[in-house]
């Protein structure tokens, strides 16, 4: 395997990853509920719809890759925001001392 083709396969694992996040995300119906979740995913969507035509169009496996990169770095901050919004709506347990 050459340096290209493997750039390309590790392009491709990252925008499967930021894909697979996002596909979570709603199974899950964890939407953003507050501004900074929800400025997150508009970032996401943006970013998403700003690069589509660079990932489909570019020939170099570098560019993707970086491209993809990013995105998925976007996605993780988006859903660890989601999740941390999820954890401090959520009630305390009734039972505090175990």
């Amino acid at each position: 395997m050459n340096s290209d083709e493997s750039e390309m396969r590790e392009a491709v694992r990252a925008l499967a990853a930021a894909l697979e996040t996002m596909l979570n995300l709603i199974k899950a119906d964890a939407l953003p509920t507050t501004p900074e979740a929800q400025a997150l995913m508009r970032k996401v969507m943006t970013y998403l719809d700003e690069t589509s035509d660079q990932i489909n169009d570019s020939a170099r496996s570098g560019e993707i890759l970086s491209v993809a990169s990013a995105l998925n770095r976007l996605v993780i901050s988006a859903r660890e925001q989601i999740l941390d919004d999820a954890v401090a709506a959520s009630p305390l347990p009734d039972h505090l001392d175990m």
